[in-house]
């Protein structure tokens, strides 16, 4: 817990753009983000340790608090940055990878009660707005643009828009980026 944490931080302190090390500390602690992957983080340990009343007491005051709600029985890698307040909605069976950027308003759940998950490998940024559904895989190093509803899996390295998303190129080693042909529908 206290390595996945450290993590966490780490990466929160270094998105903050506040200058003075003690403002930028204050700035990565208060962020409703920062808490409430703290929150996740403990509640998580919390059920490992067979005191899941506490966890679930615990994670729904989290919820409350940051409007973010991540439960403890959702898999998530060390270094998880939520950017801004809010409106995050996390399935319980989901899978995310080490690394990963969530912006606000993303959902990631299933498409039917109880039906398989979205698993997001490492490195992915999920941008504002976008929904992620059902039993599909996000590459590792993926993006996910804004407002996006993600349906079928996304390769590494893609870059996928749209509703439905779709890939629009794929990036490829030092920043450059190789177009995908997209064919209009007739």
């Amino acid at each position: 817990m206290w390595a996945n944490l450290r993590a966490d931080y780490r990466r929160a302190y270094a998105q903050t753009s506040y200058r003075g090390a003690l403002r930028k500390a204050f700035f990565t602690l208060t962020s409703p983000g920062f808490q409430a992957v703290w929150g996740y983080r403990l509640a998580r340990w919390l059920m490992r340790a067979h005191i899941p009343l506490v966890g679930a007491v615990l994670q729904r005051c989290i919820e409350v608090w940051t409007g973010i709600s991540l439960p403890p029985e959702a898999t998530v890698g060390p270094g998880f940055l939520i950017q801004h307040f809010g409106g995050i909605v996390v399935n319980g069976n989901a899978v995310i990878g080490s690394d990963c950027t969530v912006h606000h308003g993303v959902t990631i759940g299933n498409r039917v009660s109880g039906g398989p998950s979205p698993r997001i490998g490492h490195r992915v940024m999920v941008g504002v707005g976008a929904v992620l559904l059902g039993g599909i895989t996000i590459g590792d190093d993926a993006e996910i643009g804004a407002n996006a509803v993600v349906v079928t899996s996304i390769p590494d390295g893609a870059v996928a828009v749209g509703i439905p998303a779709r890939v629009v190129r794929i990036k490829t080693g030092q920043g450059g980026a190789t177009p995908v042909r997209i064919s209009e529908p007739s």
